[in-house]
């Protein structure tokens, strides 16, 4: 599959970082939402790993890549048939699930 690297300087505190990755922790794949956290790196999913063929059917839509140091999402990949639009709407339905409001995602109307 072709992957595309978009390089974003998307600027979160410590504080905002590790609230993000803590919500979508508690909505990993496996628990019956959509993210998947490693490392520096955030995957969004397009289905829950609910069992085995939902885990097969699941498509990895993207992720987020953070600079802990340097305090930002410094990368955004997204994976073949989704593009950046995508992925930033996923990012401001994660930003309003942690705080109630977006900072630097894309709702869609």
């Amino acid at each position: 599959m072709k992957i595309t690297m978009h390089t974003v300087d998307l600027r979160y505190t410590k504080a905002e970082r590790l609230h993000l990755f803590e919500v979508a922790t508690k909505e990993d794949v496996e628990h019956r939402g959509h993210y998947e956290c490693r490392g520096g790196a955030l995957y969004v999913w397009s289905h829950p790993w609910i069992n085995a063929a939902t885990r097969y059917d699941s498509t990895n839509i993207g992720a987020f890549y953070i600079n802990w140091f340097a305090e930002r999402i410094e990368r955004i990949e997204t994976e073949e048939g989704f593009d950046l639009a995508d992925l930033l709407h996923e990012l401001a339905l994660l930003e309003l699930k942690a705080w109630g409001k977006t900072k630097h995602g894309v709702e869609r109307v």
